[in-house]
């Protein structure tokens, strides 16, 4: 039998001695546990708060000083990009699709673009008492976002023949003539079929009784447009001109903002009416502003006159690398000519590349304040002494260079002068209001405009 050997007795000193000794090493351990435990939490937290910072406060831009989040630009590209999806049929849950990763690219610039455009307008129309009132933003809102559905017989016009009035005079009368005819029975579907299929020149409908489906805004030409707007439902309307012939139209169905598929993707994708109406004040604010800047036209008013070379800037990011070199030789080529004092309009024949002016030898003719859009540029030009060349201006699409030829303190506009400040008159004050209000973008690749 196995002799069984006694343990030593702790006194009560070494037992206590013992005890904490592990309450210690326990401690030791629960702390180290504790420290890493919250270092981890501390990371995981820190990643999470580094990430709300990037997607939604980080600043885009500054306005007058006055940092916008990056929220706001997340929220405005998502809102253009749901109208973009409709366009161009993209189906709910393809967005992310590659094949359109491009296009998407695209609405980075446009988003920030309409940041800077309605802090603009807000502040500029609260500071000049200019106010877009509910019920004009209630009319734009159904005017932009309601649709309607219609048919039409188009009769072409001839714009090769020698006699124009007569070809013209041709195509009128047929038109009226058929007018005529529907009037007679004007919901007759088998005669719209048959009139259509005899007698309409546009290959799109007239298979099908002239019918166009359901269209909004913006979707048609002008006079269509314009005439379709004021016809009662299933009225035949007078014979309308545009570019492509004599309409005879009628409107068969309306219907209001709701039922616009673009509305319905904005409401989808968690945007509301109020929403899209404020994008709608800022479009009644923009017509208020593009009107008053219109009708501060002067003439006479001094002007330059003004010759251009202008080519095409290059995009490093376009995907054609020999495209991209070929300009960057074609802008070093122009630089070069003109530093060794190469006539200018021998430069502008052999390099530039605006159709309208190339041939000339670059001559714009007359220019007044407000017919270019580009401040440092105009300002450059009315400052330079004649004969001299302006330095090297840049845009995101072209590069181009200036000499001014003469100058005159009090020139009258032109019909064609008017127009083109008429046409600019919104951006051109656009333009002024940002270098104003001091806009600085801070989104690496979008801070030039």
């Amino acid at each position: 039998m196995a002799r069984r050997i006694p343990l030593p007795r702790l006194s009560r000193r070494q037992r206590s001695a013992r005890w904490q000794r592990e309450r210690r090493q326990q401690a030791i351990i629960v702390v180290a546990f504790s420290a890493v435990l919250f270092f981890v939490l501390g990371l995981v937290a820190w990643g999470a708060s580094s990430k709300y910072y990037t997607d939604n406060l980080k600043a885009v831009l500054t306005f007058d000083g006055r940092t916008v989040a990056t929220r706001d630009w997340a929220r405005e590209k998502a809102y253009e990009l749901s109208r973009f999806y409709v366009e161009y049929g993209v189906p709910a849950g393809y967005e992310n699709d590659p094949q359109i990763a491009q296009q998407k690219a695209s609405f980075d610039r446009g988003a920030l673009d309409t940041l800077e455009e309605y802090l603009i307008l807000d502040r500029q129309s609260k500071a000049d008492g200019i106010t877009a009132t509910p019920d004009q933003v209630d009319a734009r809102y159904q005017e932009d976002f309601s649709q309607f559905r219609s048919r039409h017989i188009l009769i072409t016009v001839d714009k090769t023949a020698p006699d124009q009035a007569v070809v013209d005079a041709n195509a009128l009368a047929k038109a009226t003539a058929i007018r005529d005819q529907l009037r007679q029975d004007p919901n007759n579907q088998d005669l719209w079929n048959q009139i259509a299929k005899d007698s309409s020149q546009d290959p799109g409908s007239a298979a099908s009784g002239g019918e166009l489906g359901w269209v909004g805004k913006g979707q048609f030409v002008k006079p269509f447009e314009d005439a379709a707007k004021a016809l009662a439902i299933g009225q035949v309307s007078d014979p309308v001109k545009s570019d492509f012939g004599y309409h005879i139209i009628q409107v068969e169905e309306r219907r209001g903002p709701a039922e616009n598929d673009v509305v319905k993707r904005w409401l989808a994708s968690g945007f509301t009416v109020a929403d899209i109406k404020r994008h709608a004040q800022h479009d009644v604010l923009r017509d208020l502003f593009t009107k008053r800047q219109q009708a501060s036209v002067v003439s006479p008013t001094a002007q330059v006159h003004v010759a251009m070379i202008q080519v095409t800037a290059p995009r490093a990011g376009s995907g054609d690398l020999q495209s991209f070199t070929d300009q960057i030789k074609k802008i070093t080529d122009v630089g070069k000519a003109l530093d060794a004092g190469t006539d200018f309009a021998q430069i502008a024949k052999q390099y530039s590349e605006d159709s309208a002016t190339k041939d000339n030898g670059g001559d714009m003719g007359w220019i007044a304040r407000g017919m270019i859009t580009d401040l440092s540029a105009e300002k450059e030009l009315f400052t330079v002494d004649t004969g001299k060349v302006s330095q090297q201006h840049n845009s995101l699409t072209t590069t181009t260079w200036y000499k001014v030829i003469e100058k005159s303190d009090s020139r009258d506009l032109d019909d064609t002068q008017k127009k083109t400040i008429n046409d600019n008159a919104y951006q051109y004050w656009l333009n002024q209001q940002k270098k104003a209000h001091d806009i600085v973008r801070l989104i690496p690749g979008l801070e030039f405009e």
